[in-house]
């Protein structure tokens, strides 16, 4: 019963996310968001972190989906509140009151945002591996979902900086006045979050029939949608080299699908190409 629940929530709030999803593309595409309407920032960003928290209870059983949604949010919370107050790890910035409510100083919005990107990178990350290496360590997983929420805030901080204007920087930063020192503290920070993550699904059997992930494409179909609309607001805006960092990643991501069996076959044959040397 529970699972069946469970399952219509998260069929419910993707599919309202879907439904959402072509006008908040269009009017943040064409800089045309009606004054007021800011809240709905923030309820785009809760249903993505509830579609990932439901998709992950119905995958991996109720205790473990919530566990892993109240140690994302509170982590997020913490490092948030921490970084806005005191400038570390992330650097100098203020939350502006565009993104609402709050909850003291962060925005109840970038707290499920984390919980999204969290949990999508982590799962696509499994999904690129087991497509081109089945074989691969829980090491590649942790690594490569880190990197790819790292790669989605390249594409989020010129939109959510400069065209949204849900927080401010101070001081001079490199990347679109964006200081390095953000993207070092989300690659530890996400480094941070996928382990405990990793550790809360460790070896858990999955709920889904025969032991399988049901519903696989939404995670991943969360963090392509999230890329596509910073990537086309960012060329639309002309943050470029952003834009271009989305093109790519949503081509190789394609590749991966269209072409995922020929890269696994080939992986052996390229290693043969190295072969280790010879420690006789």
């Amino acid at each position: 019963m529970w699972n069946q629940i469970n399952r219509v929530a998260l069929l419910m709030t993707f599919g309202v996310y879907c439904f959402l999803y072509p006008s908040s593309f269009f009017l943040l595409v064409t800089n045309q968001v009606p004054v007021g309407t800011e809240w709905m920032a923030t309820l785009m960003l809760v249903i993505q972190g509830v579609v990932a928290t439901t998709w992950t209870i119905a995958n991996y059983g109720a205790w473990r989906g919530f566990l892993a949604a109240l140690v994302v949010l509170t982590l997020a919370f913490t490092i948030e509140a921490i970084g806005a107050s005191t400038g570390f790890p992330f650097g100098h910035y203020s939350y502006t009151e565009v993104l609402y409510p709050k909850l003291f100083i962060v925005p109840v919005g970038i707290m499920f945002a984390w919980l999204m990107m969290i949990l999508a990178s982590f799962f696509m990350a499994h999904f690129i591996l087991d497509r081109i290496m089945p074989e691969h360590s829980e090491g590649a997983v942790i690594f490569l979902s880190a990197s790819l929420a790292v790669l989605s805030d390249l594409l989020m901080e010129p939109v959510a900086v400069h065209v949204q204007g849900y927080w401010v920087w101070y001081g001079v930063g490199g990347y679109y006045g964006v200081p390095l020192s953000n993207f070092i503290a989300w690659l530890a920070t996400s480094l941070v979050l996928v382990l405990v993550l990793n550790k809360i699904m460790g070896r858990g059997k999955l709920m889904g029939r025969f032991g399988r992930r049901q519903y696989t494409f939404i995670p991943l179909a969360l963090y392509m949608m999230n890329l596509i609309m910073f990537a086309s607001v960012n060329l639309t805006h002309t943050y470029y080299l952003a834009g271009c960092i989305g093109v790519i990643m949503a081509g190789l991501f394609a590749f991966i699908v269209l072409w995922g069996d020929q890269i696994r076959l080939a992986l052996p044959k390229w290693r043969n190409l190295f072969p280790p040397p010879d420690r006789a």
